[in-house]
């Protein structure tokens, strides 16, 4: 009987550490469930945009005995350090932004685990996209953007300077208030000029004119009725360069940056005097046969004579022409003349006639005969 008893007593202190793992395992069981945000809600990633939740971590355990119920077995103080550590791992997530207002997620880290083994497999980090560079500064003789036709007038031109180069803003409204997106526009850019020419076919009105902006590269700025319909904005600069054209929504602007160039200028600037610009011909431009006289003014009633005299003075040619505009911005004009033929250096003026003494007030260029 003794002898019984001892036997029945041994089994039973072997089978006390399985039930004390069993009870730990199941207290534990809530504590290592994965921990959600309370809110339920997103954050913010500071740059416009909604950051994405972090799913839980995804976590599977499965128990398994050996046959004699004792071989797999772990003691409660085992089964209570894991469930603690599995408390204390986590997902590492990374919220990454690759523009502004966007984020993207990595993917979280899947670890599955078993009593006898713990493997761990990460994914590999997403790619993310690299947020793109500004246009690059190019000598291209023309180029077009925009879109649509809301935009109609100008409401300001404005100058900044930047490390390396200068910037002109073209500020765009549909009427008084400013458009929402730049509206379709062709520029020119001819090479060895200082001159680049934006045109805008839906703008009609302008708040500011004209203005000189000051900067080292660029000079002054124009804003013309355009002869097609449509206005354009003439930009001086004062030596070669490059450019870059940006477009900005909400509100609506045109932005181009000016570049200085190691090239020199192939033609002079345009001459500009009074209340005209000479952009056809150039200082020193040799005429054989017709000559092309174009530019910009805002004399009185939008009348421009033209007059050209040859060396000793004596008046070639004269003519009148009207230009598309004076009063609310500066007006488009052109015409093409038959001068007699004259050797050696000439003179043309182009302007209007002072009220005071009839004097001709505005430009006067050199240009050689054939």
């Amino acid at each position: 009987m003794r002898r019984r008893a001892a036997i029945a007593l041994l089994a039973l202190l072997a089978l006390l550490p399985v039930a004390l793992s069993v009870g730990c395992r199941g207290q534990t069981a809530d504590a290592a469930r994965p921990i959600s945000n309370a809110s339920g809600k997103g954050g913010h990633d500071g740059t416009g945009g909604a950051k994405a939740e972090s799913p839980p971590p995804t976590t599977s355990r499965t128990t398994s005995r050996e046959s004699s119920g004792l071989a797999g077995s772990k003691s409660g103080a085992e089964a209570s350090v894991e469930a603690r550590a599995m408390i204390a791992s986590s997902t590492d997530t990374r919220t990454t932004g690759i523009q502004a207002g966007t984020t993207t997620q990595a993917s979280p880290d899947t670890t599955s685990r078993t009593n006898s083994a713990r493997t761990t497999s990460s994914l590999p980090a997403p790619i993310l996209k690299t947020e793109r560079s500004p246009n690059p500064f190019v000598e291209d003789p023309s180029a077009t953007g925009g879109s649509g036709y809301e935009a109609n007038s100008v409401l300001d031109v404005r100058h900044g300077r930047h490390a390396g180069y200068e910037r002109v803003v073209i500020d765009l409204g549909a009427g008084k208030m400013p458009a929402d997106k730049v509206p379709q526009w062709t520029l020119s850019s001819p090479s060895g000029d200082g001159l680049l020419r934006i045109t805008f076919p839906s703008i009609n009105a302008t708040k500011t004119p004209d203005g000189n902006l000051g900067g080292s590269l660029v000079k002054s700025f124009h804003v013309v009725r355009a002869p097609e319909g449509g206005m354009f904005v003439d930009v001086l600069a004062r030596s070669a360069f490059t450019y870059r054209v940006l477009e900005l929504s909400n509100p609506a602007r045109l932005v181009v940056d000016f570049k200085p160039s190691d090239a020199k200028l192939k033609v002079p600037l345009p001459a500009a005097g009074g209340n005209t610009v000479l952009t056809q011909p150039r200082a020193g431009a040799k005429v054989d046969g017709m000559l092309l006289v174009s530019g910009y003014s805002r004399n009185p009633e939008a009348t421009n004579t033209i007059i050209l005299k040859g060396s000793g003075g004596k008046v070639l040619l004269r003519e009148n022409v009207r230009s598309n505009d004076w009063s609310a911005t500066w007006g488009y004009f052109e015409t093409t003349l038959d001068p007699p033929p004259f050797k050696g250096e000439a003179t043309l003026q182009v302007g209007a006639a002072s009220p005071k003494d009839g004097s001709l007030k505005g430009v006067s260029v050199p240009i050689q005969g054939g």
